[in-house]
């Protein structure tokens, strides 16, 4: 109300939509900043950035749902080129990951585990380093998959033997993540260590199990 805005006060509702049921709370004192709060509570894994990954445990694992090996952002080794299908790929894991639990990306190792480096990514780039790498990828990010979702998805950058590598963090999303190719848009999940597309059909009913709770603070 307008009285409300004035004052800042307003309220809470909390919808589950899996069980139909919604929690409201009224009239409290500058809502959003309660909404900030709830929201942590419910997502701590988006504040954990501060936590750098261990590397060398997660050299230990295979592939699975919150882990993948990449070559190259966008070097193709086998045929000496840069490969844009390459960075497709690599943000196909990313959405994947923002759309399910989360996970590591590693740029710079092969599925086999083999270091390959980051230095012909570099090659590539008009700036040749980690910065460079990292201005590139939010680029491609922001444009594949949306800045809004940015801040989700931390890079790392760490020597390995005597090549640098770079570790991609991505935290899940509370909302559902598209990625955006040739004016069209694609769902991904990862379903053990494969990044599976979904239909639309499908879409929704992942959504509603995923991300069953809603809230919005109104003033």
């Amino acid at each position: 109300s307008p009285i409300g805005k004035w004052f800042h006060y307003g309220t809470i509702r909390i919808e589950n939509e899996a069980i139909n049921n919604t929690i409201k709370i009224s009239d409290i004192s500058r809502p959003h900043e309660f909404l900030r709060v709830i929201e942590r509570s419910m997502h701590p894994e988006n504040n954990h950035f501060h936590i750098e990954p261990n590397l060398e445990k997660l050299l230990t694992l295979e592939e699975h749902e919150r882990l993948e090996f990449k070559s190259s952002l966008r070097y193709d080794h086998k045929n000496n080129q840069i490969n844009k299908d390459l960075e497709r790929a690599a943000l196909k894991t990313i959405a994947a990951f923002l759309n399910t639990k989360g996970g590591h990306l590693i740029i710079g190792i092969n599925d086999k585990k083999e270091p390959m480096g980051l230095h012909k990514d570099y090659e590539t780039l008009r700036r040749q380093d980690s910065d460079g790498f990292e201005n590139h990828f939010t680029q491609v990010f922001n444009f594949m998959i949306g800045p809004e979702f940015r801040h989700l998805v931390k890079l790392w950058f760490n020597p390995y033997q005597v090549i640098e590598i770079c570790i991609i963090q991505v935290a899940p999303s509370n909302r559902p993540v598209y990625l955006k190719f040739e004016d069209s848009e694609y769902f991904y999940v990862r379903t053990g260590n494969v990044t599976t597309p979904l239909k639309l059909s499908e879409v929704e009913a992942y959504r509603r199990s995923r991300w069953p709770q809603r809230i919005t603070a109104s003033i």
